[in-house]
């Protein structure tokens, strides 16, 4: 039986009337690859190849595999439509300005439930503190303006995971109109960070890194008299150029932006947690770093090497440990490491079970593992795939 990637690509090929050989010399690929994709004997491939397919389709790489838009079904439904409406500013209700000092904790909790990975109950709340922070910015102005900049920043994360990349660019849009009318240059630095992250989970590498590596410029600090917000913003900045770098294959590269990130987490001494990143940034947010450059490299035996490195995964927010998590699984699994690989996406499942099918990197590592079972048994790889809606 096909994978779910090779079923997709032959189908979005033939959609647009491409043979084999074409589709492969358009995305700079093997046309061996091609094949074997489609005829699934092979169900993954590296994270820069399976980009390019999808762009030579004129799709995301999400599209390419597969993967739902936005939420399963809940106790509620229509999350996505009260988002988008929030988003534009379509059916506007009479709201009672909060005052600053009360919305400010609200925003508080919006950012715990995304690091959190508790994508359903954030998607509900947020619709009624983007209505309460638009009352209170036309209230009180520039405070209330900087907690839009953060609804909207929030809300453009959230999107992009329930794969609604084109508005959250607009979320972002109005997210940096409302930072440019807080008047505080660290906290539209910190949009653009997301910006470039969504770009790069769009597989936009080049467009990612000119809007990371441009403004991480603009707001370049001194690191020997700077303070721990503004090394964090830059740091971040840094972060997601490293990642749009790697991915576009320019490893020399990507490793002179890792020491930069490196040098901004040893300036900050400690994980510190900053409001304009939503989370701690330090040296285990760089040690984490340089496991995903590995991967990216294809050198799965020194990503393992690095994860063993990282001495406080729990020191960073809940969904990005076990982003990180599903990393070490993809090295695991490319260097045939496969029960490890399956008792890592239980760890990642254990950690934030709503997050899990929201990430294409885990339904792809579950697609190769699962014809593996024609040799090893890897208990426990069924019931996962099962859980995620992925057919064993």
């Amino acid at each position: 039986m096909r994978s779910t990637l090779g079923a997709q690509l032959s189908a979005l090929r033939r959609r647009r009337a491409m043979s084999q050989r074409d589709l492969a010399e358009r995305a700079g690929v093997s046309v061996d690859l091609v094949r074997k994709l489609e005829q699934g004997q092979r169900h993954a491939t590296r994270i820069a190849s399976l980009t390019a397919l999808a762009s030579a389709l004129d799709v995301t790489p999400a599209d390419l595999l597969g993967k739902a838009h936005g939420l399963p079904a809940g106790p509620a439904n229509g999350e996505v439509g009260a988002l988008r409406r929030a988003v534009l500013g379509i059916r506007l209700v009479e709201v009672v300005p909060p005052t600053v000092a009360a919305l400010r904790p609200r925003v508080g909790d919006v950012w715990r439930l995304y690091w959190a990975g508790r994508y359903g109950e954030l998607a509900r709340e947020l619709p009624e503190r983007i209505g309460e922070a638009r009352a209170a910015a036309s209230a009180s102005g520039a405070p209330a303006y900087a907690l839009l900049a953060e609804l909207m920043q929030v809300t453009a994360a959230l999107l992009a995971h329930l794969a609604h990349e084109d508005l959250a660019h607009l979320a972002l849009t109005e997210g940096m109109r409302a930072a440019e009318a807080s008047g505080d240059e660290l906290l539209h630095a910190s949009q653009q960070a997301t910006r470039s992250w969504v770009l790069s989970r769009q597989g936009l590498w080049s467009e990612a890194e000119h809007v990371a590596v441009s403004t991480a410029e603009s707001v370049e600090p001194a690191l020997s008299r700077a303070s721990a917000d503004q090394v964090a913003v830059w740091g971040e900045l840094l972060r997601y150029a490293t990642t749009a770098v790697a991915r576009s294959g320019r490893q020399p590269e990507a490793q002179e932006l890792l020491g930069l990130v490196q040098a901004a987490a040893a300036r900050m001494g400690s994980d510190h947690y900053s409001r304009y990143v939503g989370m701690a940034f330090g040296p285990t947010v760089a040690a984490m770093k340089a496991v995903d450059v590995a991967i990216a490299a294809d050198r799965p035996r020194q990503a393992i090497r690095l994860a063993e490195r990282v001495e406080r995964p729990a020191a960073v927010p809940t969904a990005m440990h076990a982003r990180y998590l599903l990393n070490v699984a993809w090295a695991q699994m490319s260097d045939w490491r496969s029960q490890d690989a399956v008792d890592t996406l239980r760890a990642v499942e254990a950690l934030a079970a709503e997050m899990l099918p929201h990430q294409t990197i885990a339904r792809t590592i579950i697609a190769e593992l699962l014809p593996r079972r024609r040799k090893q048994r890897l208990p426990g790889l069924v019931g996962l795939a099962d859980r995620m809606g992925i057919a064993a």
